[in-house]
């Protein structure tokens, strides 16, 4: 969470999570979730709940290294996050970039539902799918 710890804000919370889901801190990245989140990467994966959003930061982690992630933008309303950023990472030796789209839903200081939009066919060519 940022320095000042604001839950009240929808965008420290969105932001928070999403560094922490590509830093690998199952921890932090969990906390910031209601127990029934819902992780969606759009035509691809879904994770349910905590538990589900764990394994796939764990599986991100195993797959991958050097990841880090950059926020170009966030949009707030209500309680609607936008968010534009890129992910770096390495799979297999092969150095990959994907840009992503996402809406987070943040109510009561925790995400309720996380929707990525994003191109994962250089990944799945990576991955050798």
């Amino acid at each position: 969470m940022g320095q000042d710890g604001r839950r009240d804000d929808p965008a420290v919370v969105a932001r928070a999570l999403v560094e922490s889901r590509f830093r690998g801190d199952v921890t932090t990245a969990t906390s910031l979730c209601a127990p029934d989140i819902v992780m969606r990467i759009e035509g691809s994966y879904e994770a349910h709940g905590r538990e589900g959003l764990a394994n796939l930061i764990e599986f991100n982690h195993e797959v991958a290294t050097n990841v880090r992630v950059e926020i170009h933008r966030i949009m707030v309303s209500g309680d609607t996050v936008a968010m534009s950023r890129t992910m770096f990472l390495d799979v297999d030796g092969q150095a990959i970039e994907l840009g992503a789209g996402a809406f987070l839903t943040v109510r009561d200081g925790l995400v309720r539902e996380w929707i990525d939009y994003l191109d994962m066919s250089e990944l799945a060519r990576a991955l050798g799918h």
